[in-house]
């Protein structure tokens, strides 16, 4: 089977399961009735005849009077077109917020997940190719307590030790208060506390030109993006180390020994690269977990990025910011699955034919 019908019948599966999440959340926000629905779409401080004017529109929009698979078809094409509904925290249209936000959490996801590789790679390798060493019993001790930690008892470790005790780095917010009046309106929100054009605060002060700002917010990023690195290390570490040793053991890499080639060309060129498969996979879906993990994390930091606005949204009743993230979520966790079908496919050749 060639690549390109592979990616085709890949899509073709994936039809479904987006149709089920989307019917899935439908669902969810129709349990209460019409009046959870609504709720997504109607600030609690309008009342009297502009409330029942809106509920009125609302529902003749959305049809809500008509049978469920009706109001579900008006719902997905609402939906299509970027209507998540309003946020009654933010004051916003759900969309908005999370253009705001979303930012934030891919540059502390994609920030762990350079580091992960970069710090996995050889500790992996290295750890394998010194099997039952001082060492490698050293790596698997680590790996093993840090994979039974759960994210909030890492990111509640860094926020104690390095914040809260030493005062090392920054352990609240995206930039220490006393700077936020110093922000230029002409690039700043402050009233939402939005940075433009790019939405990441260390990144627009940077292209402003302003270095204070940008070293400050930047010292902020830290201590979340080592939180989430430490919750994904563990495992691409244990999975490299596991892929490496069965590696090892092929005979292709005995011949290649036998031949007089140098150990570490071994390692490096013959071991490494049919190691790293099925980490690729693995590596892909901890990195789309690690949304789930930045909920936490930018909750106890006080980072905000789309966790701390989704959990902020949960407790103070704001229906249309939970429904949204968790179908946004959602398509993040099958969007990646499919990418890294295709990734693995196009690696190894012989999935096509499966």
């Amino acid at each position: 089977m060639k690549l390109w019908v592979y990616v085709i019948r890949r899509l073709v599966l994936l039809l479904p399961t987006i149709i089920g999440l989307t019917f899935l959340v439908f669902a969810l926000e129709h349990l209460g009735g019409n009046t959870l629905f609504l709720a997504q779409y109607i600030n609690p401080h309008l009342t009297g005849t502009a409330r029942e004017k809106l509920v009125e529109e609302l529902t003749a929009k959305f049809h809500l009077n008509d049978p469920v698979y009706i109001q579900y078809f008006y719902w997905l094409a609402a939906v299509f077109q970027g209507d998540l509904g309003t946020s009654t925290t933010l004051g916003q249209p759900v969309a908005t917020g999370f253009v705001w936000f979303m930012p934030n959490t891919i540059m502390l996801t994609l920030v762990a997940s350079v580091l992960t590789w970069i710090i996995s790679i050889p500790i992996g390798v290295y750890s394998a190719a010194r099997r039952d060493s001082i060492l490698d019993q050293g790596v698997r001790v680590a790996t093993f307590t840090l994979y039974s930690m759960p994210v909030f008892l890492i990111g509640f470790a860094l926020f104690i030790a390095l914040g809260t005790a030493w005062h090392a780095l920054p352990d609240q917010g995206n930039i220490d208060p006393v700077l936020l009046p110093t922000i230029p309106d002409a690039w700043f929100d402050h009233t939402n506390a939005v940075s433009y054009p790019t939405h990441i605060l260390p990144l627009d002060a940077f292209l402003h030109g302003d270095w204070t700002i940008a070293w400050n917010s930047f010292l902020h990023v830290i201590l979340p993006a080592v939180a989430l690195t430490l919750a994904l290390l563990a495992g691409i570490i244990r999975i490299l180390r596991a892929s490496m040793l069965e590696v090892l053991e092929q005979d292709y890499v005995r011949l290649a020994r036998a031949k007089g080639v140098p150990e570490r060309m071994v390692q490096n060129f013959h071991a490494k690269k049919n190691a790293l498969l099925p980490t690729v996979t693995s590596y892909g879906y901890l990195v789309s977990g690690l949304f789930g993990g930045a909920v936490v994390i930018e909750d106890i930091f006080a980072f905000k990025g789309i966790g701390w606005w989704t959990t902020d949204a949960f407790l103070n009743g704001d229906v249309g910011v939970v429904m949204g993230s968790t179908l946004v979520f959602g398509l993040i966790l099958v969007v990646t699955t499919l990418i890294l079908d295709i990734l693995y496919a196009f690696l190894d050749p012989r999935i096509r034919y499966e």
